[in-house]
């Protein structure tokens, strides 16, 4: 007993699921890339929203800072540093636009999406070949889908190992991890996940800390850049 407990949280199991012949084989590899591909595709979809979102925040606090100077409201830093931050918002919305132009999140998720989608369609037609079939899919056949799996899957980009890590997380009755192994498997995609986000939140924490030191909250930059601090009603 207590050797399954150990073997269960170190994972000592075969990680992939073993396969009865080529026609299983194929099916499971068309599966699992078919979650990749969808997993890759919810990933750009989450990148393009987030990118997004952070061009629209810097954008109204481009417009904010402007306005609230024509309304002669009480701020708190002198009007050089308010233009030198406004130069700033500028700038990042500048580079933003372009990331978003040429990253193509929108364009790249969908055309993985309908990858996924052609693959397992083809995934049923195998299904259907096999049940006809008895089992084991005749050799042609099995090659003719096997060159119809590359096509399709040649025409995309490749997914990146943190979506193959979600994709082994998501099937355990093709991948068996277990115990540790499988919390540190989460831990490790959750960190790369959060990661390609960390441009765009250490960005939007700058504009926070900017928006903080307008209205007097703080004064860390002002005494960091020895500028006099405008009295703040």
């Amino acid at each position: 007993m207590m050797q399954k407990v150990v073997d269960w949280a170190l994972s000592r199991f075969p990680r992939e699921t073993a396969r009865a012949n080529e026609t299983e084989r194929l099916d499971a590899t068309m599966k699992t890339t078919a979650v990749n591909r969808y997993n890759a595709s919810n990933r750009l979809r989450a990148q393009g929203k987030f990118t997004f979102f952070t061009t629209t925040i810097l954008s109204l606090g481009l417009i904010f800072i402007p306005l609230m100077q024509l309304a002669d409201a009480q701020l708190a830093l002198p009007d050089r540093l308010l233009n030198a931050i406004q130069i700033f918002l500028a700038v990042s919305i500048l580079v933003y636009s372009v990331i978003i132009g040429t990253a193509r999140y929108d364009l790249r998720s969908e055309q993985l999406n309908d990858c996924g989608d052609n693959i397992k369609e083809l995934i049923r037609e195998l299904r259907r070949e096999k049940e006809a079939a008895g089992g084991q899919v005749g050799k042609e056949k099995l090659a003719e889908l096997q060159d119809r799996y590359s096509s399709i899957t040649t025409d995309v980009e490749n997914h990146t190992r943190n979506d193959y890590r979600l994709t082994v997380l998501q099937l355990p009755e093709m991948f068996k991890v277990t115990g540790f192994v499988r919390a540190g498997t989460w831990g490790l995609y959750w960190t790369a996940f959060i990661a390609q986000f960390l441009p765009s939140l250490m960005l939007l924490a700058i504009v926070l800390g900017f928006f903080l030191e307008v209205f007097g909250i703080t004064a860390g930059l002002t005494q960091l850049l020895k500028f006099p601090r405008t009295p703040h009603g």
